[in-house]
């Protein structure tokens, strides 16, 4: 179906703004959870396991980055980068402040190790399991570094002892979670490629075979959605029902592949006359179904004569034995409150005074 044309002041969506917009809603709900490890820190700050400096430095920390970070999508300097998701930047960013209030108050460990996960999970959406590897080795082995320098620093074993047990089980979780991910992954990739396996499936299914244009059931689903577009923006709509005057003698002078390679003909013609907005198919046989929305009746009416004018100055090598090649146009336009179909019979009557006066005509 075709969809409403735009004014010309506004730009329609590019496909680079809609995945500008993922980032974005991607960055926003990794910014959440960022607020949510501040809100744990707070907890570990009621309960004395971290000063009161060192919260303030983590919200402002956290701040700061969050801060970067959306000037740079909001900006799109984002765009200048291989991967324009920032996913490494983030995710190094993330880590280091943790592993920064980890340095400064040890019994926030716990709180690291829940939230070093949940940012690998994140860097899942957009980094492969190689990247995901490098990101998390260079993670521990900054955590390593840590544990290392704070013990030189102070020399407290049993400290040292509970954030090296910290690490190990890190580091024995990490390669599972790796593993995982990259099972989910593809699984991902493979259900992706088998939407788009059945979004084209279903794109066909909507296609008439013979012609190309849409089909009885599209159509249908067309002049319903139309009507319901109608009925909320209350502007005009209106159905040509199409009929190829005297078909019959195509397959009868000629043979049916004669009378398809008409179809087809009449069908190409018909689309290239066709507005944006307007739909048109194949109902079934010779008969086919124009759906204009925002056109009244005369607008509509006008349309047709101009496709019976069209068709009949096509040069069919087939028709010049048995005479042009001519339509005949019932026209109604929809009335608020009917059904989509009592608007469809209405042109179809006018279709059938079309005939009786002689064809090669539009009637309403």
């Amino acid at each position: 179906m075709q969809p409403h044309r735009r004014s010309s002041d506004t730009r329609a969506p590019t496909q680079d703004d809609y995945k500008q917009r993922l980032r974005l809603r991607r960055f926003l709900l990794a910014s959440a959870f960022s607020v949510l490890y501040l809100a744990i820190l707070v907890i570990f700050y009621s309960h004395g396991k971290l000063d009161g400096t060192t919260l303030v430095e983590a919200c402002a920390l956290v701040l700061a980055i969050m801060t970067a970070f959306l000037a740079a999508f909001r900006s799109g300097a984002n765009l200048r980068f291989a991967d324009p998701s920032l996913t490494a930047p983030q995710f190094l960013a993330a880590v280091f402040t943790m592993l920064f209030v980890v340095y400064r108050a040890p019994d926030t460990r716990l709180a690291f190790s829940a939230f070093f996960f949940v940012a690998l999970m994140f860097g899942m959406l957009r980094s492969s399991s190689t990247q995901l590897a490098g990101l998390g080795l260079v993670s521990l082995a900054s955590f390593g570094l840590i544990i290392w320098f704070r013990f030189a620093i102070d020399g407290d074993l049993q400290v040292a002892r509970l954030d090296m047990l910290q690490l190990i089980v890190i580091a024995t979780t990490f390669p599972w979670l790796l593993f995982i991910g990259g099972r989910i992954k593809r699984l991902q990739r493979n259900l992706h490629e088998a939407s788009i396996k059945l979004e084209d499936i279903e794109e066909r299914a909507r296609h008439d075979d013979l012609t190309g244009v849409y089909n009885r059931r599209a159509l249908m689903a067309a002049m319903e959605d139309s009507k319901r577009q109608s009925d909320e923006s209350r502007e005009p709509l209106s159905i040509c029902v199409i009929d190829l005057d005297l078909f019959k003698r195509y397959n009868d002078e000629f043979d049916h592949l004669t009378g398809d390679q008409v179809l087809r003909q009449f069908a190409q013609a018909a689309g290239e006359g066709l507005r944006s907005t307007d739909i048109f198919g194949r109902y079934g046989g010779e008969e086919f179904v124009q759906v204009m929305p925002r056109t009244t009746l005369a607008g509509a009416m006008l349309d047709a004569d101009r496709l019976c004018a069209r068709i009949r100055s096509l040069d069919l090598p087939m028709t010049r034995s048995v005479g042009a090649l001519t339509v005949s146009i019932g026209v109604a336009q929809y009335r608020p409150g009917e059904a989509i179909l009592q608007t469809f019979a209405r042109a179809d009557e006018a279709l059938y005074k079309a005939k009786q006066r002689g064809r090669n005509r539009v009637e309403s």
